[in-house]
């Protein structure tokens, strides 16, 4: 570690920076003419162009070198998770992008040109790294729910955790007794941050590179698997998914049960408020029977005001229990949309796997019996096919 020399690593780091603009530049221009895959280009070029300025200090003034460099890496890292909160969809206030380079660029003027304090412009450097990066960190490792997305946000996502824990720890040690005369010395600590700088840009270009990529494919499993009002599994995603379900509850004789929903008259519903009420009752509607359900369960929209449910381990009784629920919360669900209150019922018809019915689609006809029992009955109400 210690036969690692500074200035050799920050020459290994421009070359980096340089590469993971350019790649990003190919992406955008390209391939992905995106708004956030814009922005990580241009974060990562900010940087880029930063770490050039912060290495020509004995060619060029400090206010380039010190000032403008500083303000430009952390202002590139502050971009950067501006455009994962975008690629996220957890939105992340464009101010960063401003305040956090104008407060270090303050912070390194007064340290350099009124009280000369290197000490303290690394820590101003170092902290205003550690914010850019602990927001990304904090987007990819909690904004992402199980499945291929997690696979590649999380990996970047720790690499970021890690830049972050190492400008704390860079701003304590600058801080605590070890007062550096030279921001290019070879001292420990000044190699691990530099060593590490390169190994995450290398990362994490490859790792941003293929969560970009990754997109398209998802998007086109998310218009081909599930509704695009609701988010819930359309028909065909719905029944891939609960073949695999109903073949693992066979295999291991495992319960399961399913629930088919009737939204009660919501096509009169909807036609007396307008469809884009009725449209965010739907979204509602949806949205709280995620809150009911646990993550391993299958919502399906079949068709316009009808809905499946598959219950994974699930006994029969505790998916009566399950339809209550939802019939009960519903009951109380009012949507408001430009004035219109928006509300209905539930009819719902529940039946679970039994020795007798050997076939998922025995399973869900068996329900939608019991659904039309419950609307011929009054509607709002649950019926039950037990079975044998």
């Amino acid at each position: 570690m210690m036969g690692l020399h500074a200035p050799t690593l920050v020459l290994a780091g421009i070359l980096s920076t340089a590469l993971q603009a350019l790649a990003l530049a190919y992406v955008w221009f390209g391939h992905f003419r995106d708004r956030a895959v814009a922005e990580l280009f241009y974060g990562a070029t900010a940087t880029a162009i930063g770490v050039m300025l912060a290495f020509a200090r004995p060619h060029l003034d400090p206010i380039f070198t010190h000032v403008l460099a500083n303000m430009l890496i952390t202002g590139g890292q502050a971009c950067v998770a501006f455009a994962i909160g975008r690629f996220v969809n957890r939105p992340v206030p464009a101010s960063i992008v401003i305040v956090v380079p104008i407060i270090v660029g303050i912070a390194i003027a007064y340290f350099h040109y009124v009280q000369p304090r290197l000490d303290i412009r690394i820590a101003a450097y170092s902290l205003g790294v550690a914010v850019g990066s602990g927001i990304t960190a904090a987007l990819l490792l909690g904004a992402t729910p199980a499945g291929p997305l997690r696979n590649t946000h999380w990996p970047v996502g720790f690499l970021y955790l890690l830049q972050t824990a190492l400008a704390i720890l860079r701003t304590a040690w600058v801080l605590m007794d070890n007062p550096s005369q030279d921001l290019f010395d070879s001292a420990r600590l000044q190699v691990i941050w530099f060593s590490q700088a390169i190994i995450l840009i290398n990362l994490s270009t490859l790792g941003l590179v293929l969560m970009i990529t990754q997109r398209p494919r998802l998007d086109l499993d998310r218009q081909v698997n599930y509704d695009l009002l609701t988010g819930a599994l359309n028909r065909p995603g719905f029944e891939r998914s609960a073949e695999a379900e109903w073949s693992r509850a066979v295999r291991h004789d495992i319960h399961l049960s399913l629930l088919m929903i009737d939204l009660d008259r919501f096509k009169a519903v909807s036609g007396a408020v307008g469809g884009p009420a009725g449209d965010a009752w739907l979204k509602a509607f949806t949205e709280m029977l995620r809150g009911l359900l646990r993550r391993e369960d299958l919502l399906c929209r079949i068709r316009d005001e009808e809905f499946v449910i598959l219950l994974p381990q699930t006994p029969f009784e505790a998916g009566l229990q399950a339809a209550e629920r939802i019939r009960r919360a519903t009951e109380g669900l009012r949507v408001f949309h430009r004035g219109a209150e928006v509300g209905t019922t539930v009819s719902i018809g529940v039946a679970a796997r039994t020795a007798e019915r050997l076939e998922l689609k025995t399973v869900i006809a068996a329900a939608d019996r019991a659904l039309h029992r419950a609307k011929a009955a009054g509607r709002n109400r649950v019926e039950a096919d037990e079975g044998t």
